[in-house]
């Protein structure tokens, strides 16, 4: 779901040395055309609805025709949208009071009130997903309008997520009031009293087409009466998924598409793509992290239940180089990520993992002082038992190219590596179950930086790794209950700073994506996870 994409901050860069993404300047921007977006991977959704966790694709046109009381934004910061602000009362009882922008109104006219807010909390306690309200009924007391423009949100604790959290889609009540919320939305967003098109976002969803094969296209049109700062260029903004095996360079070329967003860098691709007149390229950082998980619990080489075998590995790793060696066509300045819980572009990154460099020599002193002796072939034995891992991982193009790089680095420590590629559901059972001693995970990027304790805490549910360490899960699960994100950084930074000394984990780095646009569209920025990103501003050169 797209609220589990938004989240700490990185900074959009430009791939090419190419002036601003949006080329705007000085120009006078002018009124209508229509793009055409590639967007993947391909996959077809039984619905538009955003309420219900089974229509999918929701969050790609969500900011831009459903908005919610914050946004979302590529450079994984959350900015209030909706709301003008939000009071915050940080004792008992937990209180947080939005303040309705007097200008927001629906795209019929109809101001959007507290009684929306009102109305969508309740669609969410009836319909959302069940993991989810597992975590939301325990969290908010009741939500009650205090007028028409002002809504109360009381919690039964502090909850550092509720940006993100609450309200990321706010629905009208006026027209889908007495309706049945699981059979509205299905190829449209509109008023069902009425048949007409509806939303609070520069655009308005005219139809969605599903094609063959899952290739699905969403027609989106201007919203003539949106409340924000100018109503949309464009007349309309076509946006399709993309099937496996398409030669999205070749669409480009034959004039099919206009932008191919949201994709993960491929080199091929991108010499591909540089090799076409008037296309720019972008790149962005991505919304994951890549880790290489430890195995520390049941299941994993007993070993690496040892510090200084876990800090062996991290020295004999050249996380410099993988980047490089990765992705140096889509983005040559592309560093390691030095921390486990901020992307490199965030204001609150900490380079806490800095240390580790690649060092062979350290880790083989590191090994010998844990009692570890270098075999016949150059493979160091621990307590009898050679070190030799596996490392379990799915076939993506960028793991596929990760592995034989570091299995040749662990060689020269004296640490083998044996490969084990899999589908990415048996590669998830098998991390589920332990049954692992490295596995290639991406670690999902929170504007809010919450929930690392489900991740790195003693028994979280995410933690694959098996690590237990008392302080940094006292630690994360305080993070979660700070409301000041500077001071949530610092929880967060003091965490981070412990696990570089216990390496349950081994940070590697942002997975780049990049965007090709026609260099005839001025006012694009690079969106990813949100392939619209303010598409508003869009427009074209004629």
């Amino acid at each position: 779901m797209a609220r589990a994409l938004a989240l700490a901050a990185a900074i959009v860069v430009s791939l090419l040395a190419v002036s601003g993404a949006g080329g705007a300047g000085t120009q006078t921007p002018k009124r209508g055309g229509t793009v055409v977006v590639s967007w993947g991977p391909a996959g077809s959704t039984p619905c538009l609805n955003a309420l219900l966790p089974k229509c999918n694709f929701a969050f790609v046109y969500r900011q831009e025709v459903l908005e919610g009381a914050f946004e979302e934004g590529p450079d994984f910061v959350l900015r209030p949208k909706l709301v003008s602000d939000v009071d915050v009362k940080k004792k008992p009882p937990f209180t947080l009071t939005y303040h309705i922008r007097p200008e927001a109104r629906w795209s019929d006219g109809v101001p959007i009130t507290a009684r929306d807010f009102v109305f969508t909390h309740r669609a969410v306690l009836q319909h959302d997903s069940r993991e989810f309200l597992d975590f939301y009924r325990p969290l908010v007391r009741r939500v009650v309008a205090v007028d028409q423009k002002t809504v109360r949100v009381v919690l039964n604790r502090r909850y550092a997520g509720w940006q993100g959290g609450l309200f990321w889609v706010v629905v009208p009540r006026h027209a889908l009031v007495g309706e049945d919320l699981e059979r509205i939305w299905s190829d449209r967003i509109d008023n069902p009293k009425t048949g007409r098109p509806i939303g609070s976002g520069p655009f308005l969803v005219q139809r969605w087409e599903r094609g063959d094969g899952g290739m699905d296209r969403l027609v989106l049109v201007r919203n003539p009466k949106y409340w924000g700062p100018h109503t949309a260029y464009l007349d309309r903004v076509d946006i399709g998924t993309i099937g496996p095996g398409t030669a999205l360079p070749e669409l480009m070329e034959k004039g099919e598409v206009d932008v191919v967003n949201g994709t993960v860098a491929v080199p091929e691709e991108v010499l591909a793509f540089r090799r076409l007149p008037g296309v720019r390229l972008l790149s962005n950082p991505g919304a994951s992290l890549e880790h290489l998980v430890i195995r520390m619990g049941p299941g994993g080489h007993r070993a690496l239940r040892k510090k200084l075998v876990r800090r062996a590995l991290a020295y004999a790793i050249d996380r410099a180089r993988l980047p490089r060696a990765l992705f140096e066509e889509i983005d040559p300045t592309l560093q390691p990520s030095d921390s486990a819980v901020f992307p490199p572009g965030s204001p609150h990154y900490q380079p806490n993992w800095s240390a580790y460099r690649s060092r062979s020599a350290q880790a083989s002193r590191l090994l010998e002082q844990e009692g570890c002796r270098e075999g016949d072939d150059g493979i160091y034995v621990c307590e009898d038992e050679r070190l030799s891992l596996h490392l379990l991982t799915d076939s993506r193009r960028r793991r596929v190219a990760t592995v034989p790089l570091v299995q040749e680095q662990l060689r020269q420590a004296g640490i083998e590596i044996l490969p084990r590629f899999a589908h990415p559901a048996v590669v998830q059972q098998l991390v589920r179950d332990g049954e692992f001693d490295l596995t290639l995970s991406g670690y999902g990027l929170r504007a809010d930086s919450v929930g690392f304790v489900s991740t790195y805490g003693c028994g979280g549910s995410f933690n694959f790794s098996g690590y237990c360490q008392r302080l940094v899960t006292a630690d994360l699960d305080q993070a979660d209950r700070i409301f000041d994100l500077d001071q949530r950084a610092r929880v967060l930074n003091r965490a981070d700073a412990r696990m570089a000394l216990d390496v349950p984990v081994i940070p590697l780095y942002q997975v780049p994506t990049y965007a090709a646009v026609r260099s005839t569209i001025r006012g694009y920025r690079p969106g990813f996870p949100f392939p619209l990103w303010r598409a508003e501003n869009w427009w074209l050169e004629r």
